[in-house]
């Protein structure tokens, strides 16, 4: 049965108890649906990275609880017992290929399965299904991660953590550094997993694009707390209160504001090209009322 995600109360103190201790987390309640695709958006220093590394206890809470399913995280949690946790939740920090250090590309993915004590074979058999699931020709299995391409590498990473077959996928600003193609590539990646892999997906992203077209909740952080909850809509379509929490507009959100503002009469807050040309074509038509 997949698991759903559950912050309760939950606050995290960096270097507790010494004059440098810094609250990144406060008081944080959160539900996570399984199977759901969100995204995790705020400033720079909101507390979006802490409040992931939680999911999958590389931080522990100082005060309240993380529940993944059966797992129950607090302040007394050891790493003693997390191997399943931690099998279950698959993370990819920002620029994962940074962390690739095998010869070759299978090996690099075989790495997580044969650590969880998969046998050659089975570690072999997971990594040729990852590199599938990523979109990795197996002619490149013999190849080394640094000859290939900064998109391609990136996705060795994140087939390296999906051999070990997680029910929920975490991905730190997963195409940072990447360009345009590779984002897209990237993304196009992740959306499948949720799609077909039926993946629970969490994305700490700054790109408000992507928001739109793939998550279906939206969590908005500032200064360690959960400011807001709710659909890409619910969230963008107060404009004013996007700018104070210091975040940006959808592409096509921004740019029916700057229509609207310059008199043309648009109804609805598009938030995707496709919403956008459809609000156009419906004023020109004169039917945006219908």
């Amino acid at each position: 049965m997949a698991a759903n995600i559950q912050f309760d109360q939950v606050s995290y103190t960096y270097q507790a108890g010494s004059p440098e201790a810094h609250e990144a987390l406060s008081d944080v309640s959160l539900t996570i649906s399984a199977d759901s695709y969100t995204a995790i958006i705020g400033h720079t220093g909101s507390g979006k990275s802490t409040l992931i590394q939680h999911i999958n206890a590389l931080l522990k809470p100082t005060n309240g609880t993380v529940t993944v399913g059966d797992f129950t995280i607090d302040n007394q949690t050891t790493n003693k017992n997390l191997r399943p946790l931690r099998k279950q939740v698959g993370m990819v920090f920002q620029f994962p290929e940074k962390q690739l250090f095998e010869e070759t590309v299978i090996k690099d993915i075989m790495f997580g399965p044969k650590n969880y004590g998969a046998s050659d074979e089975e570690a072999l058999q997971a990594g040729l299904k990852a590199m599938d699931l990523v979109g990795l020709p197996q002619k490149y299995q013999d190849t080394a991660p640094l000859d290939l391409s900064g998109g391609q590498m990136r996705r060795v990473a994140i087939a390296g953590v999906l051999a070990m077959q997680p029910e929920i996928l975490i991905l730190d600003e997963p195409t940072a550094g990447l360009d345009p193609r590779g984002h897209d590539e990237i993304m196009q990646l992740v959306q499948q997993l949720h799609e077909q892999q039926h993946m629970t997906i969490v994305v700490v992203t700054h790109q408000m694009d992507d928001v739109i077209q793939a998550a279906d909740q939206v969590v908005v952080m500032s200064a360690g707390t959960v400011q807001k909850v709710g659909t890409p809509a619910q969230i963008f379509s107060d404009k004013k209160w996007v700018k104070q929490m210091q975040l940006t507009l959808p592409t096509s959100t921004a740019f029916a504001a700057k229509l609207k503002a310059a008199g043309f009469p648009l109804m609805d807050v598009p938030l995707g090209l496709d919403q956008l040309t459809m609000a156009i074509t419906q004023t020109l038509r004169g039917d945006s009322h219908e």
